[in-house]
């Protein structure tokens, strides 16, 4: 960890609502605190895998929504780099593929994060998203703090 408490700040990037409210938290913390983003998209293709396994996906099928998935990761990544160029904040962007919460833990590791910034969830729904299984796996096997944004409108410090 370095000297700046939020030096990288990690920000996980999957499409939803929760996440877009996290990318601009992460934005304003790293403003806050002289820091500067990676936002990881990752391709969670060990579900992919699994849905084929159970037919519910043909192989065509999978390699179409492989790449539909990563041109859409393409399009939020870029996202946030506007928001942080708007905000004079350096924005590094990680596209990668693999067990979802495995592959943001590694990237957290690699890139020597201090802190990692999520969208939130609702816990009614996690038993039917696979998404917010990997979110929790996310934050239950982390080594780092994890921010869990749920307010779309509350700047980081809690300032409106």
């Amino acid at each position: 960890m370095s000297d700046n408490l939020f030096a990288k700040i990690l920000l996980v990037v999957d499409g939803s609502e929760p996440s877009i409210a996290a990318a601009r938290y992460a934005v304003d913390l790293a403003v806050q605190s002289g820091g500067h983003v990676v936002a990881v998209y990752v391709v969670d293709t060990a579900t992919m895998e699994y849905l084929m396994q159970m037919r519910i996906f043909v192989r065509d099928e999978r390699e179409e929504f492989e790449r539909d998935l990563g041109q859409t990761g393409d399009r939020y990544l870029e996202y946030v780099r506007t928001i942080g160029r708007n905000n004079g904040i350096a924005v590094e962007t990680v596209k990668d593929k693999g067990t979802f919460h495995q592959r943001i833990l590694t990237v957290a590791r690699e890139r020597g994060v201090d802190v990692i910034v999520l969208g939130g969830w609702r816990r009614s729904v996690m038993s039917k998203d696979a998404m917010s299984v990997e979110r929790q796996l996310v934050l239950d096997e982390s080594d780092w703090p994890v921010i869990i944004v749920k307010d779309a409108k509350k700047p980081a410090g809690g300032r409106r």
